[in-house]
């Protein structure tokens, strides 16, 4: 059975040539009001071809895509950057509080990643990811994923939930939510330490 997306979503993102035969397309489309990114296997004409592949990823796991691609290039990069428990290579926070959390683990050479997955947590009735959630960082010598929450309590409320769910759904999964209190105690700990700049920055 073929899949109908909508007429009025199917943006052209990017085209590449895989060899002479073959041509890959990476699409934005929809359907039934929801949005998806399509790799897919294109022939150029005059070219004769028995199959055809498409990739459908739901758009919500944009961030996992992300991130994997941002693996990808760092496998295969430069040899000689720094191994994976340094943790120089640039890093774009959403917050600066994350920056700053960053910072103290690195202080106490705690390694840690960034954002490295993002969870299903809900899904439609026709198995589609509904909704995702992504931990701010994880620290893989502990096996521990940390969310902070120095949100008004409206976004903290609504954090919870998706914490609770990510626990409902990956039982094996360990993760901690750091809360703004608990987070302010540890920066003022930090700084009483020296750590921080004279100007508070980090």
């Amino acid at each position: 059975m073929t899949t109908k997306y909508s007429e009025e979503r199917s943006d052209e993102v990017s085209r590449f040539s895989v060899s002479t035969s073959t041509d890959l397309t990476i699409q934005i489309a929809e359907r039934e009001g929801r949005q998806f990114i399509l790799i897919k296997e294109q022939h150029p004409a005059g070219t004769i071809s028995t199959t055809e592949h498409t990739i459908e990823i739901p758009a919500a796991l944009l961030p996992e895509l992300k991130r994997a691609v941002a693996v990808l290039e760092e496998n295969f990069g430069d040899e000689d950057e720094p191994d994976q428990h340094t943790q120089h290579h640039p890093v774009s926070f959403a917050h600066e509080s994350e920056a700053e959390f960053a910072h103290i683990l690195d202080f106490y050479h705690i390694v840690w990643q960034y954002e490295p997955r993002t969870f299903a947590i809900e899904w439609d009735d026709e198995g589609n990811v509904a909704s995702s959630f992504t931990p701010d960082f994880y620290l893989p010598d502990h096996d521990l994923y940390i969310e902070l929450t120095t949100a008004r309590q409206p976004l903290v409320t609504k954090k919870n939930r998706k914490v609770r769910r990510l626990r409902e759904t990956y039982p094996d999964v360990n993760v901690k939510v750091l809360y703004a209190s608990d987070y302010q105690k540890l920066i003022d700990k930090f700084a009483a330490s020296g750590a921080f700049y004279g100007d508070g920055s980090v």
